[in-house]
């Protein structure tokens, strides 16, 4: 025993130097570890992967085991430490970010520091001292008391905690204001002796009409998280987008960070997606999210952990589940509009005559508000999770003709140029689409390169599309471990007579394969072309390309006219009939009195 507490310190000794604080000394007795260490005096992530440590020396007592419990026992933080921290665009992002962040319940008190960042190896120290130091006071919300972990995990058994284990968190909100544009800033949040480890962000630059700033971001979707294996896969793909893309200004990631949702809830996956499998990305850019399906909860883990702008659901008639599933914002000059058909079932949905109240209304007037507002947007991007094309088992999903029914009108009225997607775990070329005949526009296509189609199904890659009269779709494939495999084109006009779409195959006008292994994309902007690379990762952090493909607008955007908006206090003043905007929808004011489209009294 004395031979494996001489290793266990000699561990902890190494590791001391790059935890900062020293919560613990060694210990060598795995049972007396029960009674020295509680849960309440750190931070939980810690706690677990200290729990997950002692269970595997106590089952296993040897000396690597042991050694590996001391480590743990060194890494643990005390339950001031701040995690699960990320920082997202809330607004212009050319002067302005949003943070967000967990810690135990017991702690109320947060903030974030932010200063300019002159050299990124100076990253760590940035803070030492620094003169230019900017502090926001964060504003703390109690969470709902939610269950940790379940048994799809393997938690519980590795730790020990039983599956009922239940625990609340404050969920701290900033937002940093008179940023500087196109500037690296190093952040920390936490409060004085308990700040997180030191990240970055860039703000984007200020647009200039007549010399646009070429500008890059990154694409990852449907990591699933549910045990460590999922975490890994993921953190293989945000290893490798980091490290070959940093330049990078942001990452989107439209839907299903977690796999267990509904009422069943595990804040372990939404932890881990934080701590661990995203982690790469997120220290060196803001997030850009959106829900998908698996991460509905009425625990509201998404409203929680992020920090978007949530003016349309203030605004909204029918309310979304969470906070900030649907915003915009410029980057650039391009907009992108980032949205979620999750509640489609809260908006009088009719499945068979294919109406929904909520997206043509809410959503689709949301849509309209956006793009009349923005009129120097050279491109329109849309990002969602849900399918309004796909070509895989969730196009068999029963309301995704709904979701054409509804979303083609207003992909068509304010001319998007571009929707990407996740949900489908495919890769996934389509268009352009023309929304009313909902077939491929093949003359604003050119370069394909033909492959063999165990390479792609649609035997194409590469491409060149033109959007000036439709619409691309893309989906990313998944950078987790739950792949779906491309229909064929027998299967897919077995189906899909009955989605009121013929010749459905012919849609994969570019690559449509599955990759076979945790995948991530590249969108370069510049002028009006996007440049689309995507990549395979792999486990030593590098990337292989497999497909580059390009969206062209030639022509510029048609305005929407008839809206302007206007106050409440000014509707009583309108006679006749006009067509405008209220509260971010269209409005029909007929004398005096407001109508929405589907002819209610807005109030």
């Amino acid at each position: 025993m004395k031979k494996i507490l001489l290793v266990s310190i000699l561990l902890v000794s190494a590791f001391y130097g790059h935890i900062g604080q020293v919560c613990a000394a060694p210990i060598d007795d795995v049972n007396a570890a029960d009674a020295k260490y509680k849960v309440e005096d750190y931070a939980i992530p810690s706690f677990t992967q200290f729990l997950i440590a002692k269970e595997a020396a106590r089952k296993n007592p040897t000396e690597e085991t042991v050694a590996v419990m001391n480590k743990a026992i060194a890494a643990l933080k005390p339950y001031q430490y701040p995690y699960d921290v990320v920082v997202n665009i809330n607004g212009d992002p050319t002067t302005r970010m949003a943070f967000c962040w967990y810690t135990n319940d017991r702690m109320t008190e947060g903030k974030v520091q932010l200063t300019p960042l002159a050299d990124l190896s100076q990253l760590s120290s940035a803070f030492d001292a620094a003169s230019n130091v900017i502090t926001v006071d964060a504003t703390p919300t109690a969470t709902k008391k939610s269950r940790y972990a379940i048994g799809l995990s393997g938690i519980p058994e590795a730790t020990g905690v039983s599956m009922a284990t239940k625990y609340k968190y404050t969920s701290h909100k900033a937002i940093a204001e008179g940023l500087n544009p196109n500037t690296v800033y190093a952040y920390r949040v936490g409060t004085e002796g308990y700040w997180s480890e030191v990240a970055y962000f860039t703000t984007a630059p200020t647009n200039n009409p007549d010399a646009s700033e070429e500008f890059t971001f990154i694409y990852m979707t449907d990591s699933h998280i549910q045990d460590q294996k999922y975490v890994n896969t993921a953190r293989v793909a945000a290893t490798a987008a980091a490290l070959n893309t940093p330049e990078a200004k942001f990452c989107v990631f439209p839907g299903d960070f977690v796999e267990t949702g509904s009422q069943g809830n595990a804040e372990w996956e939404w932890e881990r997606w934080f701590e661990e499998a995203i982690r790469p990305v997120i220290k060196q850019m803001p997030i850009v999210p959106t829900d998908g399906n698996h991460d509905d909860s009425p625990n509201q883990n998404y409203s929680y952990h992020f920090n978007t702008d949530n003016q349309f659901k203030e605004n909204a008639q029918v309310k979304p589940q969470f906070d900030g599933i649907t915003y915009s914002f410029m980057y650039g000059d391009v907009l992108f509009l980032v949205f979620s058909m999750q509640d489609y079932w809260k908006g009088n949905p009719n499945l068979s005559d294919l109406t929904c109240s909520y997206l043509t209304n809410d959503v689709g007037n949301w849509f309209r508000n956006q793009v009349a507002r923005h009129p120097e947007a050279k491109l329109r991007v849309a990002l969602v999770h849900k399918n309004i094309f796909s070509g895989s088992g969730h196009q068999e999903d029963e309301e995704t003709p709904l979701f054409r029914a509804t979303m083609l009108p207003i992909m068509k009225e304010c001319e998007i140029d571009l929707v990407m997607q996740g949900h489908d775990h495919c890769y996934e070329v389509m268009g352009p689409i023309n929304p009313d005949t909902r077939t491929p526009i093949l003359d604003a296509i050119s370069d394909r390169e033909e492959v063999p189609t165990s390479e792609s199904m649609s035997g194409y890659k590469g491409g060149t599309y033109k959007v000036d009269d439709g619409t691309m779709y893309f989906i990313g494939a998944t950078c987790g471990e739950k792949r779906y495999y491309p229909y064929t084109k027998a299967q897919m006009e077995n189906y899909y007579a009955d989605h009121k779409v013929e010749n459905y195959f012919d849609l994969f006008t570019g690559m449509f394969c599955q990759p076979g292994a945790p995948s991530y994309s590249t969108f370069s902007v510049k002028d009006q072309t996007i440049t689309v690379n995507s990549y395979t990762a792999n486990e030593d952090g590098s990337s292989t390309l497999f497909n580059t493909f390009k969206v062209v607008r030639t022509k510029e955007h048609t305005p929407l006219t008839g809206l302007e908006e206007i106050r409440v206090d000014e509707i009583p003043q309108v006679s006749g009939t006009s067509k405008l905007f209220y509260k971010g929808q269209v409005v029909l004011v007929r004398d005096g009195v407001a109508y929405d489209v589907l002819g209610r009294v807005v109030k």
